[in-house]
Parts: structure tokens; sequence; C-alpha cells
């Protein structure tokens, strides 16, 4: 790479890692310019695009030429699996680990990366293996292929594989393998632009976010208090730690203000805190013989005292989903931080993959009820998310639900939100799965209704079995 462009880059401001500043070409050529190399696929994506002007009543102004720039700039240095992203949208509640999962209908507005780059990201897990992830930089999606997918479903009768579900109106959940809100969309604007087409086709959406950049005025212009949710992924408020291990986001700061704009702005918004971190090593709060060598160790990373910040900033629920770490994120969060997470899963007795760490599911239960008491003590909603840890979770957890409807809360929130990925029959789940045998875990509830008596069986508060055994340890009262 050459001297100059590493002086084209600004430096490192706000917890913000820079992205790549790229060439832009003027719009007008001069009488001196020299003729601009091929570009075959900005070529390409300009006249589907024209063709599309023409078909749909979406009039789309957006400025193709992003696409042309980044052409240009890795013609000598290709990106790996080319400068756009296909298949944006995606359905995978067939997948044994989210089969429960309201919001399983996925877009992403950019791919292959992120630059926020935790370090215990999944899809960093994935992506790097197969040489994708941030190499070298993320991409944005095919918009076209967007603007057909809307177009065909709600313009025309044509066939559309994914007809069936959008005209049911199942909520979109923007953002999982990428964020689509990092700092580069304001140089790109693919998710602007997507945020109008949902406006245009009164789309419902869930976003999820680690960025403060949906609480900019030009993004918060384009959200609808109908369409959209927004949840604010916020695992720490340590902005510290935030740095090793989430070193391209930004500070948990900058997304709790946030958080309370559109709070207060008449959004419905939430924290998730997900993935949460273990505070003492497995058992310390539950296990009666829970015995450890010297001083026990001690996580300042998620916190039991979070649930007053989160009520600080005006937002009214909060979503946990205690994590599981594969063995690649445990190397990258060890090297980041300096301290050996492992110390604090008992992997010998909580075996329930190869590569994963899980916590031990009655040391969950006290995070979980702890959380739920201090959302009650400032009058917040609050829920789980199950994701990563079995299905049986979500079954045994749901008595903590403020929303026995909805493990996200947004029913009853959002006017939009009617329907939900879980009502989509395992059948038509497997046409959107390369997975094609797969099969459903528990065929009696898949698709049973979540607010029934039966279906909320509360278990015994763990919270209370500590205050009243002295040998299992406690935090101190509030």
């Amino acid at each position: 790479m050459s001297d100059h462009f590493h002086e084209l880059q600004p430096k490192p401001k706000n917890n913000i890692i820079p992205f790549p500043i790229l060439a832009s070409e003027p719009k007008t050529k001069r009488a001196n310019d020299k003729p601009l190399p091929p570009t075959p696929i900005y070529d390409e994506l300009i006249g589907e695009a024209a063709k599309l002007n023409k078909l749909s009543k979406y009039r789309c102004d957006f400025d193709y030429t992003v696409y042309r720039d980044l052409e240009l700039r890795y013609k000598q240095s290709p990106i790996r699996g080319g400068i756009v992203k296909s298949n944006p949208i995606k359905l995978v509640n067939s997948h044994a680990t989210c089969q429960q999962c309201l919001y399983a209908f996925e877009i992403d507005t950019y791919g292959r990366g992120c630059t926020h780059n935790c370090t215990y990201c999944y899809a960093k897990a994935e992506l790097t293996v197969h040489g994708y992830w941030n190499n070298p930089i993320p991409v944005p999606v095919d918009l076209n292929e967007i603007r057909k997918i809307f177009y065909t479903v709600f313009e025309t009768k044509k066939a559309s594989k994914w007809r069936e579900i959008m005209e049911r109106k199942i909520p979109l959940r923007v953002g999982c393998m990428s964020d689509s809100f990092m700092w580069m969309d304001t140089k790109y604007k693919v998710t602007q632009e997507f945020l109008k087409l949902l406006n245009f086709y009164q789309y419902p959406y869930t976003i999820i976010t680690h960025s403060d950049l949906i609480g900019r005025d030009d993004y918060i212009a384009l959200l609808r208090k109908d369409l959209c949710s927004v949840q604010f992924s916020i695992p720490s408020t340590n902005d510290g730690l935030n740095k090793l291990l989430e070193p391209g986001a930004p500070s948990a700061k900058r997304r709790l203000v946030a958080a309370k704009k559109l709070s207060q702005a008449g959004f419905w918004t939430a924290v998730r805190i997900n993935p949460m971190f273990p505070i003492y090593p497995d058992g310390y709060f539950t296990n009666p013989n829970f015995k450890w060598d010297g001083a026990v160790p001690k996580l300042e990373y998620s916190s039991f005292e979070m649930v007053d910040e989160v009520a600080d900033s005006s937002c009214k629920s909060i979503i946990a989903g205690f994590g599981r770490f594969s063995a690649f994120a445990m190397n990258n969060m060890t090297r980041a931080t300096g301290m050996d997470l492992r110390q604090f899963f008992n992997k010998a007795e909580v075996y329930k993959s190869r590569r994963d760490y899980h916590f031990s599911e009655t040391e969950i239960r006290y995070y979980y009820e702890e959380l739920k008491r201090r959302c009650n003590k400032r009058d917040l909603d609050f829920t789980v998310c199950y994701i990563g840890n079995g299905e049986d979770q979500f079954w045994k957890h749901q008595d903590l639900w403020s929303n026995k409807t909805d493990c996200c809360n947004i029913k009853g929130k959002v006017r939009s939100f009617e329907t939900d990925s879980r009502e989509i029959s395992f059948e038509q789940r497997l046409k959107f799965s390369t997975k094609k045998t797969a099969t459903p875990i528990d065929p009696d509830r898949l698709h049973v209704p979540l607010d029934t008596r039966e279906n909320i069986k509360p278990l015994n508060s763990l919270s209370q079995l500590s205050k009243g055994d002295s040998s299992i340890h406690s935090e101190p009262p509030l």
C-alpha cells in the first residue's frame, strides 16, 4: 500500500477505526482528464438501476458511483469475493440454534466484515476461517437486488421466493453478520437508501446496532415510529475494556446518548446486554460447593449496575442474552485484554459443544433474575434472548419476559409489528436453507402460542436461594 494512501487516512478519533478513504472520481470529466479504466461491475449495476427506475413506483435517487469508486480503487488488488455483496436477505430459523427466534428474517446492507471488529463476534469467527473478514474492507450489498425483491413482491404478480413471507409483513431484522450503521455509511449511504425503501413499502423492521450513527439527525429523519424498533447492543459500559474488545465501535457512552435521543423522540428503543459476560467464575453465585484457590477473579465488564445506566438513558427495555464463545473468540479476547477468560467457564461440566464455551444454566438464571429485579426497581421492561444457549432456555426463562408474546418486546410497542418469523412453517424455512434435511428440535412446540399459561412455568428463584444460603455468594444489595 502506498505512502500516499496512508497520508490520506484520518487519525483515530472518538474510539472509531478510520475507514479507508476512496479516491472518488468527479462526476463530470474535464478535457485534460484521462479516460477511466473499464468498470464492468458498475456498468451492469447502473444499467439494472435504470431499468428499475422505469418499472418501479419507488423513486430512487441513490448515487451508484460509490460502486464505481470501489471498483477503481481495488482494480489492481481485488477484494476477496468482489466489491459487491450478494444475497443480502436471509431466513435462518431452520438452524438448530434459532428455530424459535421471532426475528430470524434478516438483512445486511454491508457484508464480509465490519469496522467495529468485535473480538467476540461469531460472524468474524466464521468469515475469518474462509478469508473473507475485512479482506480488506466490508463491502456494500447489491442495492439493486434488494430493490428487485421489493418491487417484484409489492408491485407485480411475478413469482418470488420471498412473496409469502413479505406479503405477511414478517419484520426484517437489520444487522446480522455486519452492522448496517457503521460510520462508513455516511459515505456509501446504502443503509440510508434502504431505510427510504422500507418507508415506501411500509415494511416493519428492527435494527440491531453497536453504533451511535442512527442517533444522528439525518438518520432519525429516515425512521418511522410505526415501522421500526431500535436495539443498541451494549454488553458493557466499561469503555476501557470496550476499546480492547470492540476496538472499532463507538463508546458505550455514545451509544447511550444516541439511545436517549431516539427514546425521547418517541422511538421504541432497547439495550441488548448481549453477549452478556460472566462477572465471576461459573458457580460463584449458585454453587454451595464453589471453591477457588486464592483470590476469586472478577471480570469488570458486564455488570448488574448497567441497569441504572440504561434507565438513565430513557430506554424502556433491556434484553439480556448470556454469551457463548467460540475458541476463536476466546483467543481473540485473551490477546486483546491480557486476561484468560477461559477461567470463568467450567467446560468440563458445561459441555454443549466441542468448540464453544457456555455457562451453566443455574448460574445464567441467577444473572437474569438479578437483572430482572433491578429492572423492576427502575420501571424497565426485561426480556431474555436465548440464541446460542439451546432451545430449552427459550422456554425456561419465558416467565421473566415482560411481554410474554415477544422475547424482543416489540409487539404492542410498534404498531406494524403484528407477525413474526416463528409463524413460518418449517417446510417453508427449509426452502431458504442449505441444510434441506434439518428437522424441528421440538415439533410439538414449534408454533404454539407464547402467551398461554402452560408455556410459562417459572423456575425456582435462584436469587432467593442465594440469600437463604450463606455458602453461596451474592452481590451487595442495591
